[in-house]
C-alpha cells in the first residue's frame, strides 16, 4: 500500500534557510474547514533539513530522522549494510558510549527504535520535553563519532543472522516475500532483500561498514523532524548547536546520481514457481510489476488494492475465505510502491488441499469478472473513507506527524506535496480503478509462487 496515512490536512512550506526568517506558517487547527499543522521547515549551512512541528497539548516530543540510504544504495558484497547500521547506531559513540544509548533514553522516561527499507533509513525516539537538548546531543554523537566497535561488531552478526533466520528462512510468508521481490526485481537495485544475503552478513568487515556510514550517514543527506511542546526560536539554536558544526559528505551527490537508473522492473513473462517451504499449508503470491511512489497511477493502485482484498467484505475475502467451505484461510492484497518502482500483488494460504495451478487459473479468471463489474463507486468512496479514519488516528501522535512529514519529504522533496497526494485521492474515478484493475491484474506479466512443506523445488534464500 502506499504511504498515504492522512488526509485534509493542509501544510505550508517554509522556504529552507540557515535561519529562523520563513515565509510563511500555520498557526495550527481548523480554518476554512480544513485542519492545519504549525509547521516550519529550515536549511542548515551543512545540508541538514530540518522540519519543526508545534504541538503544545502534552509536554513531550518525537524526534525521526531520516537518513537517505536504504538497502538499494549497497555495493557488491555489502548487502545488509544499512540494516547492520540500524543495529550498531544503537551501540555506542565517542560521547555515548557502548550501553549508554538505551540507558539515556529509559532513565528519560523515553522510548526508542528504527526502521531500514529499500529507499532509506529512520531513526526515532519519543521523550518529555524536558530530554530534547539531551536527545540532540545523542543523535548528533552517533551521527558524527559513530564507534563501530570491532567486538561488538562481530557479535552483532549474529543477531542479524538469527533474525534473518527468524523473519525468513524459518517463516512463510518471509520467504514468500524474498521470493517474490527478488523474481520481480530480479537484476535491479530492489532484488536483494533489506537485510541482506547471508553471504555478506558473514563477510562484510568493520572497514567497509564504517567508510560507508561516513560516505552517507551525513546532515546532507539526513532529513530530522522534532514534533511536540516546542519553541520554533529555542529549538533551531538547539539543533544548530549541535549539529551545525557537522561536516557534510561530499559523496552524497555520487550516490544520488548513481541511483537515477536501473530501478525499472524487466520481469516481462509468465512465470509459476512452488518452492518447499515451513508452512503447513500451502501459501502463496500472485504479483505484477507495478509503479513508484508518488504518481497517480499509483494512488490509484491504493485504492484497487482496498477494493480488491482490504476487508472481509470486499471481492476476494467473499470470494474465497468469507463463505461456508472457504477454499482459503486468508487472502489480502498491498500496493507496495517504493521510490523508483513498485509491486502490485495479491497473497494467500489455502485452507485444505488444492491445485496450486487450478488457484491461480481460478484467481486470474475472477479478475476479469471483478474488474469488469465488481468496482463500483460505492465500493471507491468505502475505501476512501477508510483512508480518511486512519489519517485520523496517525495524526493523533507526534511520532505519526513526524513519520508522516519526513516520508513525503524524503521522497517527494517537499513535504506539502502531501496535499497534492490527497486531492488525487480524492478525485481517482471508478473509471479510472476499474483502467488499473486491468492493467495491472489482467496482465499476461505476473509471477505466481507458493510455498508448502510438501513442494520439492529448493527455494534460494
Amino acid at each position: 500500500m502506499g504511504k498515504l496515512f492522512s488526509s485534509i490536512l493542509v501544510i505550508f512550506l517554509l522556504s529552507a534557510c540557515s535561519g529562523l526568517d520563513t515565509v510563511a506558517q500555520t498557526e495550527g487547527g481548523l480554518q476554512d474547514g480544513i485542519y492545519q499543522i504549525d509547521a516550519k521547515k529550515f536549511k542548515l549551512d551543512n545540508g541538514l533539513t530540518l522540519i519543526l512541528s508545534k504541538n503544545k497539548k502534552l509536554p513531550v516530543f518525537s524526534i525521526y530522522t531520516f537518513y537517505k540510504v536504504g538497502s538499494k544504495h549497497e555495493p557488491k558484497g555489502m548487502t545488509g549494510s544499512s540494516h547492520f547500521l540500524e543495529h550498531m547506531m544503537f551501540k555506542g559513540a565517542k560521547k555515548f558510549a557502548q550501553g549508554r544509548f538505551d540507558k539515556v533514553i529509559e532513565s528519560n522516561g523515553g522510548s526508542s527504535n528504527a526502521y531500514t527499507n529499500y529507499d532509506e533509513t529512520v531513526y526515532y525516539e519519543s521523550l518529555p520535553i524536558n530530554s530534547l537538548e539531551l536527545i540532540l546531543d545523542l543523535e548528533a554523537d552517533r551521527m558524527q563519532n559513530l564507534l563501530l566497535e570491532p567486538k561488538a561488531f562481530e557479535s552483532e552478526k549474529q543477531v542479524v543472522l538469527e533474525e534473518r533466520k527468524m523473519r525468513y528462512e524459518n517463516s512463510p510468508r518471509g520467504q514468500l516475500y524474498i521470493g517474490m521481490m527478488s523474481k520481480i526485481f530480479e537484476k535491479t537495485p530492489y532484488e536483494v532483500p533489506v537485510i541482506g544475503t547471508i553471504k555478506d552478513i558473514k563477510t562484510v568487515s568493520r572497514d567497509q561498514v564504517f567508510q560507508y556510514f561516513k560516505d552517507y550517514y551525513a546532515p546532507n543527506n539526513a532529513i530530522m523532524l522534532i514534533v511536540g511542546d516546542i519553541d520554533y526560536s529555542k529549538t533551531f539554536k538547539m539543533v544548530n548547536k549541535y549539529f551545525g558544526q557537522i561536516p557534510a559528505s561530499t559523496t552524497v551527490a555520487n550516490l544520488k546520481a548513481k541511483q537515477e537508473v536501473g530501478f525499472d522492473s524487466k520481469f516481462k513473462s509468465n512465470q509459476t514457481d512452488h518452492f518447499k517451504g515451513k508452512s503447513e499449508n500451502p501459501m502463496f503470491t500472485l504479483s505484477f510489476p507495478g509503479v513508484k511512489y508518488g504518481t497517480r497511477e499509483g494512488y490509484v493502485g491504493d485504492i484497487l488494492s482496498g477494493v480488491l482484498a482490504g476487508s472481509r467484505s470486499s471481492f476476494l475475502n467473499q470470494k474465497y475465505v468469507e463463505t461456508a467451505s472457504p477454499l482459503l484461510n486468508s487472502i489480502s492484497a498491498s500496493n507496495y510502491t517504493l521510490e523508483n518502482a513498485g509491486i502490485f500483488f495479491v497473497m494467500g494460504e489455502l485452507s485444505r488441499k488444492y491445485s496450486l495451478d487450478q488457484l491461480k487459473n481460478n484467481l486470474l479468471a475472477d479478475f476479469k469478472g471483478f474488474c469488469d463489474s465488481g468496482i463500483d463507486d460505492k465500493k471507491i468512496q468505502t475505501i476512501k473513507n477508510q483512508y480518511l479514519i486512519k489519517f485520523y488516528d496517525e495524526l493523533g501522535t507526534n511520532a505519526g506527524v513526524a513519520n508522516y512529514l519526513g516520508t513525503i519529504e524524503s521522497y517527494l522533496g517537499d513535504f506539502t506535496k502531501y496535499v497534492d497526494e490527497i486531492k488525487i485521492y480524492q478525485s481517482i474515478t471508478t473509471d479510472e480503478v476499474k483502467k488499473a484493475c486491468h492493467d495491472y491484474l489482467l496482465s499476461k506479466n505476473h509471477y505466481f509462487m507458493s510455498v508448502w512443506k510438501n513442494n520439492s523445488k529448493k527455494l534460494n534464500l
